[in-house]
């Protein structure tokens, strides 16, 4: 017998995918198919831009399109930009099973891939891995960026380093289907901090205070989005489900951020990442960008410690490249030649093994903040 299959609309469920967990606890949300649908040709439209300017730098070459999916399917990056993306693209993918730098540019060379998107870390262990002049990675003509920021050091020896290859950085979160903000090319080598402009005509940007104001331009406030690609909310936490939206239909992403003259968004960091040090505001983020300048660092995190007389203090663990030293007091006084003073670690540990991540390959923030915080309160 003929199994007769139930007739689908826009407004039906379609997934629910968890948020990584790096800064708190993990939730599942829920989208409809219409949102689904609606992010895959937002990345659709950004892909045929991203080919027309190849096309113009005579950089597009006419192998068959494919792209390394080197994240989990559960996260809403492989998910969305990449495999569904590929599918309405008619792109070949190529799965890794686990992370692995060394086997990524393998795989890039033998399957001939031309574009590359996982979270910053791995294009920068890509850029910096011993062996990569081993490897022709001369087909991958994008390494993009998402879930994470990226150093601006990073930026720049991307588009120095890689070849004919441009760093790109997206900007969206589970909650948005991955669709919010993206910067490419010579954009982002103007603007390395950013995140670039909103997707139009997705995406309704605001920048909104706590009561779900709108700050002036250049005013740091909550990242804001209205769009048809937005979840719906968090299975059974109708609590979260509330809080995440103000009345106006706003999601609120929890990152804090500025809008500047160009319309260009810049984040400055998670609302819970940022430490008060006796009523001044650190963003971790800042920092975390401050330790990656410095030669010897492959891998850093910042995290608030208490403190009896400023409340906060930062600390910061940091994992060095092969071969590299460097101790606390030196990272200390590098720190001080490129930030406020108040901003730089009280603390600096040096991990002998690279930091935890998370199946997102994010780095696990909450794990290590509870690690070292138990350390400096020994």
């Amino acid at each position: 017998a003929e199994t007769v299959l139930p007739v689908l609309t826009g407004q039906d469920l379609a997934t629910i995918l968890f948020t990584s967990g790096s800064t708190g606890q993990s939730k599942g949300a829920y989208s409809r198919h219409e949102a689904v649908v609606q992010a895959i040709f937002n990345y659709v439209t950004q892909t045929a831009s991203i080919v027309h300017l190849l096309t113009q730098d005579g950089l597009m070459s006419d192998i068959q399109p494919a792209t390394l999916i080197c994240t989990p399917l559960f996260h809403v990056t492989a998910e969305i930009p990449v495999f569904l993306q590929s599918m309405a693209l008619g792109r070949k993918l190529v799965l890794m099973p686990k992370w692995n730098a060394e086997e990524a540019m393998r795989l890039i060379q033998d399957e001939q891939c031309n574009y590359f998107v996982g979270v910053p870390l791995m294009s920068y262990e890509i850029l910096t891995h011993p062996n990569r002049k081993n490897y022709d990675l001369s087909t991958c003509k994008s390494y993009a960026g998402g879930g994470a920021p990226r150093p601006p050091e990073h930026v720049k020896r991307l588009s120095e380093e890689m070849g004919d290859a441009k760093p790109l950085l997206g900007y969206g979160l589970t909650e948005t289907n991955a669709v919010g903000c993206g910067i490419i090319n010579e954009n982002y080598l103007a603007k390395p901090m950013s995140t670039g402009p909103a997707s139009k005509p997705l995406v309704d940007l605001a920048i909104l205070d706590d009561n779900g104001d709108e700050l002036p331009q250049g005013g740091v406030g909550e990242v804001c989005m209205r769009s048809v690609a937005n979840f719906e909310g968090y299975w059974n936490n109708p609590a979260a489900t509330k809080a995440a939206f103000f009345d106006s239909g706003y999601f609120r992403s929890g990152d804090l951020g500025y809008v500047d003259e160009d319309g260009y968004l810049f984040i400055v960091d998670r609302k819970k990442d940022i430490i008060i040090r006796g009523g001044e505001n650190i963003s971790c983020q800042e920092v975390e960008a401050a330790l990656y300048e410095h030669p010897g660092v492959a891998e850093a995190a910042v995290f608030g410690l208490a403190d009896e007389k400023f409340g906060e203090v930062p600390g910061a663990v940091v994992y060095l490249r092969e071969g590299e030293q460097a101790g606390q007091d030196e990272l200390r006084v590098f720190l001080a030649q490129h930030i406020a003073a108040f901003k730089v670690p009280q603390r600096i540990w040096v991990s002998d093994v690279a930091l935890p991540r998370l199946g997102t390959e994010k780095i696990d923030k909450v794990s290590l903040r509870a690690t070292y915080r138990a350390l400096a309160e020994a």
